[in-house]
Formats: structure tokens, sequence, C-alpha cells
């Protein structure tokens, strides 16, 4: 069953306040602040500041994605890289996270599996949600890089781990395997949310990861 996508305007040379929830190779993920909808903010990562999740950022929305992203239709492209200019705690947050959370029905993000052919995926179904684990999660180191275990509507998950902030901390630590406790010492709080994304594609596959572990109020 598919659920619906939320979009937003995009018009070139708006001002785009995003509530940042993860970091991404080509950009970040986040809330647009002004429509509460989710947005894949595309820029060139390697001027902008080092952004944390929760951090409130303002950038310029530049042209549009031509052709547009049929895997992520939240994206949209910044004129440049987003400017911190405030940040919101857990507890503020909360209104925007609790209308987002992925429908208690259907499968994960609209298909079942870890993966779905790219030429499936037609711009139509949300490409990103936020989960709430009815257990654990754990991270264990898998043979492609580390992996999040997990359970939800009744199911055990185990999806890639797109952190690559945890991941370095995982191997720095020389940890193979982390309990939600362990996982608690070295975030700073307690992963109650998952921030689950689609992401590819690789070889003709888009796979979903777990792009963050965040905390809930």
């Amino acid at each position: 069953m598919r659920t619906e996508v939320r979009y937003r305007v995009a018009i070139a040379g708006a001002e785009l306040r995003m509530l940042v929830l993860a970091t991404q190779p080509d950009g970040c993920v986040g809330i647009d602040l002004d429509s509460g909808a989710f947005v894949r903010a595309i820029y060139p990562t390697g001027s902008g500041e080092q952004l944390e999740a929760f951090d409130v950022t303002s950038a310029p929305i530049g042209e549009s994605l031509d052709p547009p992203d049929t895997v992520r239709p939240e994206a949209v492209a910044l004129a440049r890289a987003p400017e911190r200019v405030g940040s919101l705690s857990v507890r503020r947050a909360e209104r925007y996270l609790q209308a987002l959370r992925h429908p208690a029905h259907g499968p994960l993000l609209g298909f079942a599996g870890v993966s779905v052919p790219y030429w499936t995926l037609v711009g139509d179904r949300p490409s990103l949600a936020l989960v709430e684990p009815s257990e654990g999660p754990i991270v264990m180191a898998g043979a492609a890089g580390y992996e999040c275990r997990f359970g939800w509507q009744g199911a055990i998950h185990q999806l890639p781990l797109g952190d690559r902030r945890l991941a370095a901390d995982l191997v720095r630590l020389r940890r193979r395997r982390s309990s939600p406790r362990e996982l608690t010492r070295i975030l700073g709080y307690r992963p109650g949310r998952l921030l689950v994304v689609v992401a590819g594609p690789t070889d003709g596959h888009c796979t979903k990861q777990v792009a963050a572990l965040l905390p809930s109020r």
C-alpha cells in the first residue's frame, strides 16, 4: 500500500528553512519548517558547515532538478550550502517529527524487502520516513559495512547503516555489535526513532538504509 508524498513548493530563489535530521553524501535530509514536509536538500558538501541533527539552517533554493529525481521525490537543489542559524531541542522538534511518522500499515516505504529495481520508482511514493522501533535497534558489522536491526510492525528488519559518522565511531571503538544501551552511551541519547531512506541506484537497484538513529522525547 502506498503512502502519501507531501510535496512542498520549490521556487528558485525562495529561502528554505530546514530542520536537519541527517547528513548525506550529496547534502542532507531534513524537514521544511514552513510546510512541515520532508526535504532532501542537495548541495556541494565540501564548502558548507558541519551540520548536526536538529540544527536549523537557511539557504536559497536553486534551479529545479532536470530531470526530476524519481528515487527521491522530496529532493530540492539549493543554490549554496545551507547556513546554520540555530537549533531546536528534541521537545520543540516533536511536533514536526510526530507528523512524519511512518503509517502503521503497509510495507516500510511502500515496498517489501531491502531493495527495489530502479526502473519501478516513478516518484509517486515517499523515499524516507521516521520509524519508531518496537525492538532494538542493534547495530552490527556485516559483510559490506554496518547494518541496523530493529523490530517494526511485527517484523524484524535489517538494513544497511547509512550514518557515516556513527559507523566511523563504531570502527574507532572496535565495536562489531552494539546494543541499544551501548548505542545510548555512544550517541549520548537513547535512539528511539530511526530515519529510514531509499538510497541509490546502485547496480540498478535502490536500497533502504537507516540514515540516522534519532532521539525521541
